[in-house]
């Protein structure tokens, strides 16, 4: 007989063959039996941790709403305990979680049209995501199946699709473009929305056709929270996959911009003026209200400010029409007033409308953009005029096929404006101060060796004293924008945000995530554009049934005569993915905010595009190859608009409901509600001063 040591030391050796063994038998348990008996460790793993950061104590603010007929309304101010900045926690990363972002997705593939059958989705999970698995049938020589994935809120998506899982705040959509609508599409298992009963986080997916009536379709999929997700296909046999986390590395302290921070509230060291509900405002104190300076019947326009604060030039459309919202140019003329209201009256009156007023920088001479006919397409020239009244003057010959826009006065009385034609070509054109012309654009559009490194430009910022120029510059060859610094000359100072582009990495075999039964409910609301077969009468029954060792799936799967039935699939060993698209290094987007009175300039990148979270970092540029980061942030849905410098503090307007797209542009949405934050540099401050009902158009100082 053996000694009790040697027994007890004999059944710890065995037992974890006997579990392996018991385990091996067993049929793999739902979701959340899953969830149960997951390891701890492993349940921690799949969740991402904070790292400890300083922290800030504020006291709870305060906020009037505002109204139509009064304005936006002040806010009171925070006042936090501590003088130090929060940044936001940096998240511990997840080797399950490898790939999962917020960007915009694509798979690897051609971009062409293809012809396939979706014969089953098949919902699983993991203790840290979750995903849906569209399983499609390729037709012969069809081009593989690929798309690509966004997640918006669900208002985005009902302006966008038309049709949303309601009870859902934010959707996955999944978009195949390239997906004829041909037999194969409609004999497809999802003609009808689906209903996950055993994921939490994934609760549904539905088909929303294109307007396209030859090809094109979008899934879209309701979640609960912002998540990070993950797209990816597999080939023979072809399955789509898109993964969600089950948590967030996004706290409520991750938006920097809208933290109040600091050991006081800021202060305003001037006036700030801007452009609310079709007036002018002027707000004088952080804490106070402001002043409607025009509340007319007619609609301002565009707004900028002397350099000495003593006047305003503003564009005055005539009343009854919203510019907003007209495709034809709106009557307007270009006038100016004092910097606390009085004295309105009209400068100039050339053509039908007026746009982008900006002073020279000695305020003797405005100079704004004019669409002379009405007709579209648009076609704009750039005029100049005295401040103190006199002749316009055409800033460009007459007749040419460029239309301008944005113009910006540099040192020595020149000016720098946008152009564009018809057939898209984009410039920037500067005017000597002597009358001469000169393309500044064309040559940094064509890079070294004659090929296109950028198709466009945006918007020029001088600085206040003439001897810089800032300008998005888009892409011609990657997503996005760089941003260029150029001198008053109109040559290339720096260029700032510029990508690179990376190899794809080496092709791996993906590895499956744990999957477990999920009981795929199909209900009978068919999508109003989608093409049902009328065969399809009966309603789709589950009975899974045990398998070999591999593990079985539940899925929905339509026949050929069009009848959905319920049958277990034994999931095949995943294939190789083809190589992936290849990535690029570099922000998505950089732009600038505004320039203070020394010269530098604080400008915003965005890591990625995305169309929810903006993932950004703020630097302040001091010159050629110095800057300096000073803030990072994500934002989910808030998107950020103009700014403008007050003293040595930035203002800038954080836009609640920017319009669908990738978040990193100027944030332009006139119907959306804005606030207006201060971040007082040299205190250290930052807080919200206004809340607005409606957008904040245009700001300045």
């Amino acid at each position: 007989m053996k000694p009790l040591r040697y027994r007890i030391s004999t059944a710890l050796v065995m037992l974890p063959l006997v579990l392996a063994l018991i385990l091996s038998g067993c049929e793999l348990s739902s979701v959340s039996d899953s969830e149960q008996i997951a390891n701890v460790e492993t349940i921690r793993a799949g969740t991402p941790s904070a790292t400890a950061t300083a922290t800030v104590t504020l006291t709870p603010t305060t906020t009037t709403t505002s109204t139509a007929t009064v304005g936006p309304s002040p806010t009171a101010t925070v006042t936090p305990t501590a003088t130090e900045t929060p940044l936001p926690p940096t998240p511990t990363p997840n080797p399950a979680l490898t790939g999962f972002s917020f960007c915009n997705q694509a798979t690897a593939g051609s971009s062409g049209r293809f012809s396939a059958q979706l014969t089953d989705v098949a919902a699983s999970g993991s203790p840290a995501f979750e995903q849906v698995t569209f399983r499609f049938d390729p037709g012969p020589d069809s081009a593989p199946v690929h798309a690509g994935a966004s997640c918006v809120s669900a208002s985005d998506a009902l302006s966008t699709d038309g049709i949303v899982e309601t009870a859902s705040p934010y959707i996955l959509r999944v978009e195949l473009p390239g997906w004829l609508r041909d037999e194969r599409f409609r004999t497809s298992a999802i003609t009808q929305t689906l209903a996950f009963t055993t994921t939490r986080t994934i609760r549904g997916a539905s088909l929303v056709t294109s307007a396209d009536p030859v090809a094109g379709a979008t899934l879209l999929i309701g979640i609960d929270q912002a998540l990070p997700y993950r797209l990816s296909v597999q080939r023979n046999p072809t399955r789509l996959t898109i993964a969600v986390a089950r948590s967030s590395p996004i706290v409520s302290s991750s938006d920097t911009l809208q933290i109040p921070a600091g050991g006081g509230k800021p202060t305003l060291a001037g006036p700030a003026f801007f452009l609310y509900d079709g007036d002018i405002w002027r707000l004088d104190d952080a804490g106070g209200a402001p002043k409607n300076l025009t509340d007319s019947p007619e609609s301002e326009t565009a707004l900028a400010v002397s350099p000495d604060g003593a006047r305003l030039a503003f564009c005055r459309a005539a009343p009854g029409l919203d510019p907003a919202e007209a495709s034809l140019a709106v009557p307007g003329a270009l006038w100016t007033m004092s910097a606390s209201g009085g004295d309105a009256k009209p400068l100039s009156q050339v053509g039908v409308s007026c746009a982008d007023p900006a002073f020279s920088t000695d305020g003797d001479t405005v100079a704004f953009a004019v669409d002379e006919t009405g007709a579209l397409p648009t076609q704009r020239a750039i005029f100049t005029v005295p401040a103190a009244g006199g002749t316009p003057q055409r800033a460009q010959a007459v007749g040419d096929e460029w239309s301008r826009s944005a113009p910006q006065w540099l040192a020595g009385g020149a000016l720098i404006y946008a152009a564009q034609a018809e057939d898209g070509r984009s410039t920037l054109f500067l005017r000597a101060p002597g009358g001469e012309v000169i393309d500044v654009g064309a040559p940094i559009l064509v890079g070294d060796g004659m090929t296109a490194r950028y198709r466009g430009f945006g918007r020029p910022l001088a600085s206040p004293d003439g001897s810089r120029v800032a300008v998005e510059a888009l892409r011609s060859d990657t997503p996005g924008a760089d941003m260029l610094i150029l001198a008053a000359d109109g040559s290339l100072l720096d260029t700032l945000g510029g990508q690179t582009v990376l190899p794809p990495p080496p092709t791996a075999t993906p590895t499956a995530a744990p999957s477990a039964t999920a009981t795929l409910t199909p209900t009978r609301t068919p999508s109003p554009s989608a093409t049902p077969d009328p065969s399809a009468t009966a309603e789709p029954t589950a009975t899974p049934t045990a398998t070999d060792t591999a593990t079985p799936t539940s899925t929905a799967t339509a026949t050929p005569e069009g009848t959905p039935t319920a049958t277990p699939t034994v999931t095949a060993t995943p294939q190789p993915e083809p190589p992936a698209e290849p990535e690029y290094s570099g922000p998505y987007w950089t732009r600038p905010l505004a320039w203070d009175d020394q010269g530098s300039l604080v400008y915003m990148t965005t890591l990625c595009a995305g169309t929810l979270v903006q993932d950004y970092q703020i630097y302040r540029w001091q010159g050629p190859k110095r800057s300096d980061l000073i803030a990072t942030g994500q934002s989910i849905t808030t998107s950020y608009g103009a700014a403008s410098f007050v003293g040595g503090g930035m203002a800038y307007v954080a836009v609640e409901e920017p319009s669908p797209g990738p978040r990193g542009p100027l944030a332009v949405a006139p119907r959306s509600p804005a606030q207006i934050w201060l971040w007082d540099f040299e205190r250290n401050a930052r807080g919200k001063i206004f809340d607005a009902e409606r957008g904040i158009s245009v700001f300045g100082s």
